[in-house]
């Protein structure tokens, strides 16, 4: 259920009062709040993360330092905090409760400050076809297409204009961004218009990227899933050469041209890749790139859907659940515990705007036509969207069956842990 009272930054400058600004989170909705809070006239005085991946390193010039450190140091007389991370924010906001902050009062949730998260998928094309990916292993696709730079403009101006604490437009969903000849315009626009942009890419592809590197996107995600011939499985048409060739590149342009550039190496947990996790950690230092890891999901929700039915799926979405390090049957009882199922859906308040303006259902599920209303995003008002996901009868029914939280599971770090997914260091 969307239903969050807008917070005016005069409003927000009487909570915080004087007090230092953490934020918890620092990947790109971290980022978003650290912009929404520049363009409001604040500063924040560092991150919080758990993840032991990002620990030592640094986001937009600031540390990164683990809950423990905070509460260790910190109180709710020297510090306010904003939530910014999507899976875990009720789980965090528990914390911070159980250390004795109050809720509006010591800290908020960004997510509860804007209304949406813009997805804008601006590339309808991948060049690849990898068996996790609906790309590779559905029968049904979208249109093709590229969204141009002045249409891409007019989207965000609607979505500046309706949404003023708007952070970050992510510039991805199932697309290849690198396809599209004007996202270097793209990114341009973006922060011409005071946010940041967020892109991923396959990077095994042939095309001349520095010029969006040259103009300067705030965050880009590098997808990965093991080293050498590992890689080629399941970023199934890619080459492994061309790929860290590439790697290469963009370390180079990124120290030439941007050297503020978050770069996230993102590493799929497979069976068949994990003692690679050494040799791409090497890489990652090497080139500056900071090393996440997940253990690799089935995409999209539509198999998630059909395996907790137990429902046949496609030859290569089967491929893919042969080789899953963590099984779906396995994160099945996970979400569908009583637990993990009551928790709130991190995707309700995504808007995945597809290349041509349709608006997708959820940036998670992938049937073609499966939209969330009928007219183009720029034809819609931000209450119809609204209206729209909370009454959305389709919502419910994820809901109900604990779908909604399948990749939460996959993303959970401590899972990894418990696992031993990854070679002990």
């Amino acid at each position: 259920m969307i239903d969050k009272p807008f917070i005016s930054p005069e409003h927000l400058r009487t909570i915080i009062g004087g007090r230092a600004i953490y934020i918890w989170g620092a990947r790109h909705e971290g980022y978003a709040t650290a912009t929404v809070l520049n363009r409001n006239g604040f500063t924040a005085a560092g991150f919080i993360d758990s993840s032991l991946s990002l620990q030592g390193t640094s986001a937009l010039g600031l540390a990164i330092m683990l809950p423990s450190e905070f509460f260790a140091s910190h109180n709710s007389a020297s510090a306010f905090l904003i939530i910014s991370s999507g899976f875990y924010a009720d789980e965090i906001a528990e914390q911070c409760i159980t250390a004795g902050l109050t809720k509006q009062k010591d800290f908020l949730v960004y997510g509860e400050m804007r209304k949406f998260n813009y997805q804008v998928d601006i590339s309808g094309i991948c060049n690849l076809h990898c068996i996790s990916c609906p790309r590779g292993n559905a029968d049904e696709h979208r249109p093709a297409g590229f969204m141009t730079s002045k249409v891409y403009e007019q989207v965000i101006q609607k979505i500046v204009a309706e949404d003023p604490y708007t952070g970050i437009i992510t510039l991805y969903n199932w697309g290849e961004p690198l396809l599209n000849k004007q996202l270097a315009e793209i990114v341009r626009i973006t922060n011409q218009y005071g946010l940041q942009s967020a892109i991923s890419s396959n990077l095994s592809l042939t095309v001349d990227f520095e010029p969006v590197i040259m103009a300067k996107p705030t965050w880009f995600r590098i997808s990965n899933s093991g080293w050498g011939a590992n890689y080629e499985i399941t970023h199934t048409g890619g080459k492994w050469d061309l790929f860290l060739a590439n790697c290469k590149k963009l370390s180079a342009y990124k120290k030439k041209h941007h050297p503020e550039m978050l770069v996230e190496f993102f590493f799929h947990i497979y069976e068949h890749n994990r003692d690679d996790y050494p040799k791409l950690k090497e890489l990652c230092d090497e080139l500056g790139f900071t090393l996440r890891y997940r253990h690799a999901a089935l995409a999209p929700l539509d198999n998630i859907a059909k395996v907790f039915r137990k429902e046949p799926v496609s030859i290569a979405a089967d491929k893919t659940r042969a080789i899953q390090f963590l099984k779906v049957e396995e994160v099945q009882l996970i979400a569908q515990s009583e637990e993990e199922r009551e928790r709130p859906c991190f995707y309700e308040d995504h808007l995945w705007i597809n290349w041509d303006l349709q608006i997708a259902h959820c940036m998670e599920w992938y049937k073609p036509g499966l939209n969330l209303v009928e007219k183009s995003f720029l034809a819609c008002t931000l209450d119809e969207l609204i209206t729209a996901r909370n009454n959305s009868s389709f919502c419910v029914a994820c809901k109900k069956q604990g779908i909604h939280r399948a990749y939460c599971v996959y993303g959970d770090e401590k899972l990894i842990l418990q696992k031993t997914s990854l070679p002990v260091e």
